[in-house]
């Protein structure tokens, strides 16, 4: 902490006597009560679940986290991180960039807000914060307005915002190494379809999707690593064996800036990989990939500054946690962290470790040399000049995280475990974390890792204390295998014991040690909204991992579902006449098995931007640049669609018996290729004369983040499950075609009421 003379200087009781209470501009500060509601509080908007101040900055729209957020200065006195809001009245969402110092003595009354960037794309304000050696410049990537995401630093002291790069996409991420290097990854530029040639000659069809030939261009997702972004001029590409995925990585420059590590998504897996005992990698090799086709498997790779080529760092699987490479000071060796080792040995004990174990591993370069650490799940924080390695140990307790320093000296060329100097040991730094439970909104907490005294920071959303929010409770039960599940049941404010409910089943992810106003993603879900409409809400979690991509995984989620619906109507809180469901990407597959394959009759359903095991999605998944979701469903259905394998298909794909389907269903397509891949249900539905509704947002993205886009989603989805579940309508007069064409359905000849 600052002294007066700026010294770092500790009490005994740590740090937290001297961290203050935040206040800032998105207004003062009050305790949050979750008493039960009363005259003066009104019920939940959706609007209210945008306005919600959430911790951003991961460079992931949906990733609200509760910890690591937080990116301290070399010298530990100060730290900033990143929030967000969104505005439903211009349609943007505001980031600003927060500064906090940690002092002794009379506190500052409030952070400093560096700067504030608003958003009015799919893309992130500001986020990806990095520190320059000075503890004096922050690095971030940063859009503002509809512009595309650019480079930018800025001074602390004096507020200085200076943008680094002009490049012509939107980079993805970047690293600035200790001499001043800067690489980045961009996005690679449309290229149009559509020309002179083409015109006279055609296009002979090879990598290009069928989404890229219909809106004739192509969108090229693999993006490119340029070094010195100081201008398009003098920048330059940097290759890679495999495709790099900037969306889940890192890059890692090494000190002098002469070698990048990167993790690149391995094409062409070696056969020897089957041998490892990982479940992700032994769903991917059921797959039976077509050669080229992204596996989703990770590796590491070397890129050489200099001669711009590209080397096999390891050549074995590797994670897809971020921040797990470290440079030496002097850039001839790096660890890599929870990656496995190569198979390439002849002792069989060793071999059996190698197959079931990830490593903390240091490679010398050139490469001649891999030294094992520990096989601990260790996470790099630094190297000193000592060689003595601190290593942060996550720690995880009842869905709570904190951390234990680790630490290892490199004597010669072993590894040993070692105490800390007194440098290390005084420059541990607080856990800060977005505290919170299912019916607590996040406030940001500063807790001493020695003391484990803790002190709010920041208390994000006082306005929450106007709003009457629904009780929300965790609910245990089974599936028909006998594995645990869990979910969030969301009760109506004014909840009566004795009275039935109606219930809508959100699908995709629960977490009991998170709030949450609409679900875990903000397209389609709005679990709050609806609890103030007198339903009843269960946000189901995921718990399906083992079965994945097999023929169980929407069997055994539609077993989840059922038995929910079962254990509520016993326990008297819900009528199971009116259900409703939502499935959002993977779990649509699962609401429309249910719909189709269910003893259970829901009421009303809702699907956005997923997955469906069906024969249009699967014929338009052809080259071998997109992930091959053609290679799933053969595994979930059982076999290809052709020949005897079609008698499969006809049983077990949901789009073969739509004429099973008894439920009214809102369907949600983002985007081009979203349309198409729902295209099917809603085609056959409607030919079918069953109750079905599209809802097409052109420029939406897969979670969506424009308040308009959100609350178009989210308020079409209230709207349709309130009308099936309890005829409810909306009187405002802009939504009066939509009902009109409802009651139409309802009304239809045929149609079977419950």
């Amino acid at each position: 902490m600052y002294s007066r003379n700026g010294k770092i200087s500790r009490s005994s009781n740590g740090y937290l006597l001297t961290i203050f209470v935040l206040g800032f501009v998105f207004g003062c500060l009050k305790p949050l009560c979750n008493a039960s509601p009363d005259t003066d509080k009104r019920p939940v908007t959706i609007a209210d679940a945008i306005r919600m101040t959430r911790v951003a900055g991961t460079g992931y729209p949906s990733a609200h986290p509760k910890s690591g957020f937080a990116v301290f200065s070399p010298d530990g006195n100060q730290f900033a991180f990143v929030i967000t809001r969104g505005n439903p009245e211009n349609n943007t969402n505001v980031y600003s960039l927060l500064l906090f110092r940690s002092i002794l003595g009379p506190p500052d009354p409030i952070p400093r807000i560096l700067t504030s960037f608003s958003s009015s794309s799919n893309r992130e304000g500001i986020f990806n914060l990095k520190w320059s050696s000075d503890n004096d410049t922050l690095f971030f990537l940063g859009s503002r307005g509809d512009e595309s995401t650019q480079l930018y630093s800025i001074r602390c002291s004096s507020g200085q915002l200076t943008k680094l790069t002009d490049h012509p996409t939107s980079l993805l991420s970047y690293a600035v190494s200790e001499n001043g290097k800067i690489v980045y990854s961009a996005e690679k530029r449309a290229v149009a379809l559509i020309n002179d040639n083409t015109l006279r000659h055609g296009i002979i069809v090879t990598t290009e999707s069928l989404p890229d030939l219909i809106t004739s261009h192509t969108l090229d997702y693999e993006p490119e690593i340029i070094l010195n972004g100081s201008g398009v001029i003098s920048s330059k590409p940097l290759p890679t064996q495999n495709p790099f995925d900037s969306g889940v990585n890192d890059l890692y420059p090494s000190p002098d800036g002469r070698y990048v590590v990167v993790k690149t998504d391995t094409r062409n897996l070696p056969k020897a990989w089957k041998e490892y005992e990982d479940s992700s990698i032994q769903s991917v090799f059921r797959l039976k990939l077509p050669n080229g086709t992204p596996s989703r498997i990770l590796r590491y790779e070397l890129i050489d500054t200099q001669t711009s080529t590209s080397t096999v760092l390891l050549n074995s699987p590797t994670t897809y946690a971020p921040s797990d490479v470290l440079w030496s000071p002097d850039s001839t060796s790096v660890l890599l962290c929870g990656t496995f080792l190569p198979l390439q040995t002849s002792d069989p004990v060793e071999l059996r470790s190698r197959q079931s174990t990830k490593f903390v591993v240091e490679v010398s370069l050139p490469l001649d040399t891999v030294t094992k650490i520990t096989n601990e799940d260790l996470k790099p924080v630094r190297w000193d000049r000592h060689n003595v390695v601190q290593f942060r140990l996550p720690q995880y307790h009842n869905g709570d995280s904190s951390s234990e320093y680790i630490y290892y000296h490199k004597i010669g060329t072993t590894w040993e475990r070692c105490k800390p100097d007194s440098d290390f040991a005084n420059e541990i730094q607080p856990d800060i974390l977005a505290e919170q439970d299912l019916n607590t909104p996040p406030q940001i907490v500063a807790i001493d890792p020695k003391t484990s005294k803790r002190r709010v920071l920041a208390v994000l959303n006082p306005q929450f204390s106007a709003l009457s929010f629904g009780k929300v409770e965790q609910l245990n039960w089974t599936d028909n295998s006998g594995h645990p599940v869990t979910g969030g049941l969301y009760l109506p404010p004014d909840f009566k014991v004795g009275t039935r409910y109606p219930l809508v089943i959100q699908t995709h992810g629960f977490d009991p040690k998170a709030f949450s106003v609409d679900g875990p993603y903000s397209t389609a879900f709005a679990a709050q909204p609806l609890a103030s409409k007198d339903i009843v809400v269960l946000q189901v979690n995921d718990i399906f991992y083992d079965s994945l991509v097999t023929p169980l995984e929407p069997e055994r989620a539609m077993n989840a579902y059922e038995n929910a619906i079962t254990l509520l109507d016993k326990q008297g809180i819900i009528d199971p006449t009116r259900v409703g469901i939502i499935g959002f990407s993977r779990t649509c597959l699962y609401v429309q098995y249910a719909l189709t394959h269910s003893q259970f009759h829901f009421a009303a359903a809702v699907i956005a931007d997923g997955v469906d095991a069906g024969y249009l999605q699967y014929v338009m998944s052809a080259t071998p640049k997109e992930y091959n979701a053609s290679s799933e469903f053969d595994v979930i259905i059982g076999a290809p669609p052709f020949g005897s394998g079609l008698l499969l298909w006809l049983r077990r794909s949901p789009g073969f018996m739509l004429d099973k389907v008894q439920t009214p269903l809102l369907i949600q397509a983002l985007g081009a290729p979203s349309l198409l891949g729902e295209w099917e249900w809603f085609s056959g539905l409607r030919r079918l004369g069953k109750p079905v509704d599209l809802l097409y947002l052109p420029t939406g993205s897969h979670i969506l983040v424009q308040p308009w886009q959100r609350l178009a989603s989210q308020g079409r989805s209230m709207d349709w499950l309130c009308f099936w579940l309890k005829n409810d309508q909306d009187p405002e007069a802009a939504k009066s075609e939509q009902y009109r064409r409802w009651r139409e359905f309802r009304d239809a000849p045929g149609h079977a009421t419950h």
